[in-house]
């Protein structure tokens, strides 16, 4: 699906059991009184394996978060994860971000529209970034979830809490195999690259070139759920403050 708004929107209807999203979207959900829970972190980020995310274009004269006071940065979805994370590294550089604006984009669209100047910035994941790389687009700025934790979930995987209680054993035979799967990738990289690109319809040369690929959850740990929660309410995404017992179904 093309952004985590499209999931919650699909899990909410009962198209969906489960979704995907990431952990400040479903928070700002269930604090609008919506039924959902977090029932498992699915892709974490590391500090071990961190890779810059904020990219401007490929010539641009930016070079520091100063340069950014007054920039339109591209997200894919606002109010998210990445936007979180970006107020995040402005405080973390001492810049005051309350003229910064955001404008939501396709991660495929953010190469194109850093060269004609439409944003001066934006987070682009892979394999989109790897693509824009090679196409002389863009270039690294900055990490911006460094900013939140040393390791952070970024994707986690939610319901509502209806389902839950009706299937937790299902539930919680879910979230045993999203772990076990995890704990096979973190462990089996290249095996791992071939099934994503059969089931992304990529060519596997591309999955390869791509360096850094995400590490995924292998437990529940509040650590990776609960620095991003106080940041979304300390920045206002959140309209007010959320446990991780109220947030997570397990």
């Amino acid at each position: 699906m093309g952004n985590g708004s499209i999931a919650i929107s699909g899990v909410l209807a009962g198209d969906l059991d489960v979704g995907m999203g990431n952990a400040p979207q479903i928070a700002v959900a269930v604090a609008k009184g919506l039924p959902l829970q977090m029932i498992a972190p699915a892709s974490l980020y590391s500090k071990k394996n961190a890779d810059p995310n904020l990219v401007v274009a490929k010539d641009s004269p930016i070079t520091s978060a100063k340069d950014l006071a007054t920039a339109t940065i591209g997200v894919s979805t606002l109010g998210d994860f990445n936007q979180l994370s970006v107020f995040g590294w402005f405080d973390a550089n001492k810049v005051p971000h309350d003229k910064v604006k955001f404008v939501e984009l396709k991660f495929g669209e953010m190469g194109q529209a850093l060269q004609r100047g439409v944003i001066q910035a934006a987070i682009i994941t892979e394999p989109q970034k790897s693509d824009a790389v090679r196409a002389g687009l863009i270039r690294d700025l900055g990490d911006t979830y460094i900013a939140i934790a040393p390791e952070i979930a970024s994707i986690i995987w939610f319901s509502t809490k209806d389902w839950v209680q009706k299937n937790t054993d299902l539930a919680k035979r879910l979230v045993k195999a999203i772990f076990a799967t995890g704990d096979w990738a973190n462990n089996h990289t290249e095996q791992a690259g071939a099934i994503f690109a059969k089931v992304a319809k990529m060519d596997p040369a591309l999955v390869t070139a791509i360096l850094h690929r995400r590490v995924y959850a292998t437990k529940n740990d509040k650590r990776y759920i609960e620095p991003v929660l106080a940041l979304s309410a300390q920045y206002g995404m959140l309209p007010r403050p959320m446990s991780f017992e109220e947030f997570s179904a397990f």
